[in-house]
């Protein structure tokens, strides 16, 4: 493919010269003056290589170079500045404004000849290294959605295993991730250097494994329908540092930067701890409670006194706004902290929409057999 060279020049005489300079090897696009060049750069296709002279009248080199470098397109093209000048100045303020060599009048065909050969490989060289980059970078781009997309499942996974021991299905695994994702969302917007939208998707991710300690709890906890006794809810309980540890030794066995998971294993020890200290396992209060296990506290405990379960019915959202914002004995808003208990209040309507719209099946279906 012959590489193309724009030859800028308002004296017809010296394009006539580069023209016979160069045409044996190279297409050659003439232009009177800057203006016209411009018109020719915009109609395209674009050159290889500009030869711009300096001194011309209406628009000199010098603004001709400073307005096609307010075009990223043209960025790339070279210009080689033609001068018939000595002065250092001139040369220098054109190497400044993007030139990359220039070359001095009377014309030596071979010194031309030999810098626009230069200059056009060198240009090739690094088109198709940018384009080999930009290659490269979507096939780490597709790698890395596909990892992610496998990382999400896994945990997916391990959530699903670990509810499902507690008849929890997958819609409750979806509402705590989108519950969680809402709240987050919201004390970003409010606090963005303290949780980032960065760290919304990573609490968001990581809150399905909220409960996955379930896993080491007796079934005959686990699912006992009537009141637990001191000592099984004692090892209900437990089921906050089986998460914890089961998240540590998997963190161990991961080759790299481990600050994510650490997220994971804070929601999974923390998200039952209150903020004025009355929780578990470790009654801590306040802001030693990690951020991301006090937005998904408050998500749990919502999406919880909404669930119907076999033991209870299912609070209508109304009542569960008024049991988080006022209390009712059991639950109380001294237990969440406050900016994420006034971020409920601004989303609540949103929460609501999300819960209504994944119900769990299995409730669906014991619907439609109680009414046969």
């Amino acid at each position: 493919m012959t590489n193309t060279i724009m030859a800028i020049d308002d004296v017809p005489e010296n394009l006539i010269i580069l023209e016979a300079i160069l045409q044996d090897n190279y297409h050659i696009v003439t232009a009177d003056g800057g203006a016209t060049a411009l018109k020719l750069l915009k109609e395209g296709p674009e050159p290889d290589l500009i030869l711009l002279d300096l001194s011309m009248p209406e628009m000199d080199g010098f603004q001709f170079l400073e307005k096609i470098r307010e075009v990223p397109a043209y960025n790339k093209i070279p210009v080689i500045f033609v001068t018939g000048s000595n002065d250092v100045y001139s040369e220098e303020k054109g190497l400044d404004l993007g030139a990359v060599d220039y070359i001095k009048k009377p014309y030596e065909p071979k010194i031309i000849r030999v810098k626009i050969r230069n200059h056009i490989e060198l240009k090739t060289y690094r088109d198709n290294l940018s384009e080999a980059v930009a290659i490269r970078t979507r096939q780490l781009e597709e790698r890395t959605e596909e990892l992610y997309a496998a990382h999400s499942a896994i945990i997916m996974g391990m959530a699903l295993l670990s509810e499902s021991r507690d008849k929890v299905t997958g819609s409750h695994i979806v509402r705590i991730k989108g519950l969680t994702h809402i709240l987050a969302s919201k004390v970003c917007e409010w606090y963005p250097a303290f949780v980032s939208p960065e760290l919304v998707e990573i609490i968001t991710t990581y809150s399905s494994l909220h409960d996955v300690g379930k896993v080491s709890v007796p079934d005959s906890v686990l699912m006992k329908k009537g009141k637990l006794t001191e000592k099984e809810f004692d090892e209900m309980k437990g089921h906050t540092h089986g998460g914890g540890d089961l998240l540590r030794q998997i963190s161990e066995l991961l080759p790299h930067d481990q600050s994510h998971i650490s997220i994971a294993i804070e929601i999974a020890e923390s998200h039952h701890e209150r903020f004025d200290g009355t929780g578990y396992p470790k009654n801590i209060s306040g802001e030693n409670i990690p951020i991301s296990a006090r937005i998904v506290a408050l998500a749990d405990v919502y999406d919880a006194l909404r669930s119907t379960r076999p033991y209870k019915e299912g609070f209508t959202h109304e009542q569960a706004l008024d049991i988080i914002t006022n209390g009712d004995g059991r639950t109380d808003p001294k237990h969440f902290d406050p900016i994420v208990l006034r971020a409920f209040k601004e989303v609540h309507e949103e929460m609501r929409d999300l819960f209504d719209k994944n119900p769990d099946p299995y409730l669906e279906l014991q619907n439609e057999i109680e009414v046969v």
